[in-house]
């Protein structure tokens, strides 16, 4: 018998009264601390991944501009109306990346 995916998503777990993290009254309270600690991510995540590598960031940096460029010349080289919705999505991802990275550092 076929079983819609609200059906299965409502299932209980039967190695624990849980219902896709809700507990067995069917509550969920926003304001309940989550079940795992900061500290917990933080250990998950590998030593070298935490390790500032300013050239590296400077590489991607680099790597985004030139890629701005790079879509700028194509689309002067290529000047077509089929090309250009591409090139405003993909120059509009770019712009964003710079954006961010500015906004973040």
């Amino acid at each position: 018998m076929k079983q819609s995916c609200l059906e299965r998503s409502n299932k209980k777990d039967a190695s624990n009264d849980t219902v896709d993290g809700i507990d067995g009254e069917g509550d969920f309270d926003p304001s309940a601390p989550p079940p795992f600690k900061i500290a917990e991510i933080r250990a998950a995540i590998p030593k070298h991944c935490w390790v500032k590598n300013p050239w590296r960031s400077l590489s991607y940096v680099l790597r985004d501009v030139t890629v701005v460029f790079a879509l700028a010349a194509a689309a002067l080289r290529l000047d077509s109306w089929v090309f250009w919705p591409l090139y405003w999505a993909a120059q509009g991802t770019m712009f964003w990346a710079i954006f961010v990275l500015g906004h973040d550092w």
